[in-house]
């Protein structure tokens, strides 16, 4: 029997093990290897019992975005084949957490335009740097390093003002990454805007023109992402309510999608979830066939591996063979704080939340604070206010050093709400989180380690492995399932797996995407 193994139960793993369970035959095993006691990774959703009721505290991501791109309309069909449609709840486009997003900047919310009507009321004092830093681009004479990569906080800085950096783009890497931008890559994370420092005469805005031209030469011919006709037809309802929102979750949480794949992933006669399964090492048997060992002793061949570990899981796994991939790519440790009080609206403005920037941390010890209750007010079924106290990262030593990570987190989370939002007494519910190592960090140099981590990978097991996730791709929940649809769907050759070596990494399509113009 053709066997394929996925390491990993993460939403990389389960989709990964959701898209081959679609397209092999039933004569075909998967077996899914997770080694903690559950699957659905960094998604995770807890219900929480309050003196008025039960509420839900996400421990990870929470909302996904709607739209037309490859990642969105992964999510999306993905939800839709899973028959969860009912389940969904979505934020119409034009609702206060759609338009309302705010950067905490000299001790006051700062609201961050949302479209080209919202500048006539003028830039926010976080925002006012912007002009100064366009105008620096659109004069300064081109600059560009001779090194092939440099800090976000370095690129943005030589071309737009160490405030731009300071007040904004480290807010954003913040939410995202949860990492300093003096650590980022500029040429992984800001490719677009890195290259077109490259091509202009005079700098980013001067070279984006021509950045365009070269995309759209490269997607020549390609359709534009949309659904197909007889997905919509079958219905049109929830495609149509989709056109029309921002972003959307699940009434009973983020979990409900990793649970459902589970579920009907079990059903399925050829395909074993395991969990409580930690991979200890990977070889090639004497038939040449790939072999798994997990802890207890227990060795899966297969014809095929899917790796969807995080690359700290990797260490060891194949020996003395290393890859600078493995050793340069640091993971940001997380804490998330869910506060639930009681009656609504206790929140100052309506939006969905707001993000500490690099200028801002002296006032605030937060990375960033989500109002949930605003964000997706048909998850509450009781009369509470919910929001969510993002902490560490960068900070992480700095605010925990050797404390009780949980019990400081939970006073700083307080004190967070009550200084910054004005939100004063007893919480109903506190529930705290350590995602201990939660995020890849794509410091500088990272297109370049990609590149090793390709070659390497179709080294391995005689070239019987290859790679999804959040290391690779980007850690959205969307970039992971769309990493694994696009690695099954259209690099795998599901039909040779027995007879032959796929000599694949799973990081083509994105090395591709990396790719400078002749």
């Amino acid at each position: 029997m053709t066997a394929i193994t996925v390491l990993g139960g993460g939403i990389s793993g389960l989709s990964t093990a959701w898209y081959l369970a679609q397209k092999v035959p039933t004569n075909v095993s998967i077996k899914v290897i997770e080694a903690s006691s559950r699957v659905g990774g960094w998604i995770r959703t807890d219900r929480r019992h309050t003196p008025i009721g039960e509420i839900i505290a996400e421990a990870g991501p929470r909302t996904l975005r709607t739209g037309k791109s490859p990642d969105a309309l992964s999510v999306l069909e993905l939800v839709d084949d899973l028959d969860l449609r009912s389940h969904v709840i979505l934020s119409d486009a034009q609702s206060a957490a759609a338009r309302n997003r705010y950067i905490y900047y000299d001790g006051t919310l700062n609201r961050m335009p949302s479209s080209l009507s919202s500048l006539a009321s003028g830039l926010p004092a976080a925002a006012t740097c912007l002009v100064g830093g366009v105008w620096r681009d659109f004069t300064r004479k081109s600059n560009t390093p001779v090194e092939n990569d440099e800090s976000v906080h370095e690129f943005i800085g030589r071309r737009f003002g160490q405030k731009v950096d300071d007040n904004l783009a480290s807010a954003v890497m913040h939410g995202i990454y949860a990492a300093d931008t003096k650590d980022l890559s500029a040429r992984a994370l800001l490719y677009p805007f890195w290259l077109a420092d490259r091509m202009g005469k005079r700098g980013v805005i001067s070279g984006l023109r021509k950045v365009a031209r070269v995309s759209r030469a490269r997607h020549a011919g390609r359709s534009v992402e949309s659904v197909d006709g007889e997905r919509r037809a079958r219905n049109p309802e929830f495609w149509t309510s989709v056109d029309g929102a921002s972003m959307y979750s699940f009434r009973g949480g983020m979990q409900t999608l990793p649970d459902e794949m589970a579920k009907k992933l079990r059903e399925r006669p050829n395909v074993e979830i395991s969990t409580g399964s930690k991979v200890v090492a990977a070889r090639v048997g004497a038939t040449g066939k790939a072999q798994i060992e997990v802890d207890g002793g227990r060795v899966i061949e297969s014809d095929h591996v899917v790796n969807t570990l995080p690359l700290h899981a990797m260490q060891g796994v194949f020996g003395s063979d290393q890859t600078p991939m493995l050793d340069h790519t640091p993971y940001s440790s997380v804490v998330v704080v869910n506060l639930t009080y009681q009656g609504k609206g206790r929140t100052p403005v309506d939006g969905f939340g707001y993000l500490v920037p690099r200028a801002s941390q002296h006032e605030s010890r937060a990375l960033g604070v989500v109002f949930d209750s605003c964000a997706l007010p048909e998850q509450d079924t009781c009369d509470v206010t919910r929001v969510t106290v993002m902490l560490g990262g960068p900070r992480f030593k700095e605010l925990f050093g050797s404390k009780d990570v949980e019990a400081e987190a939970k006073l700083l989370a307080l004190d967070t709400v009550q200084r910054e939002l004005g939100i004063r007494g007893d919480a109903l519910d506190v529930h705290v989180t350590v995602g201990t190592q939660c995020i890849p960090t794509y410091t500088t140099g990272y297109v370049d380690r990609l590149q090793q981590m390709h070659e390497w990978t179709k080294r391995q097991l005689n070239g019987r492995m290859s790679l999804v996730g959040a290391a690779y791709g980007g850690p959205a929940v969307p970039q992971c399932v769309n990493h694994a649809r696009t690695h099954v769907c259209d690099h795998l050759n599901l039909d040779t797996l027995s007879q032959s070596p796929q000599c694949v990494s799973g990081l083509e399509e994105i090395i591709k995407a990396f790719d400078l113009p002749a």
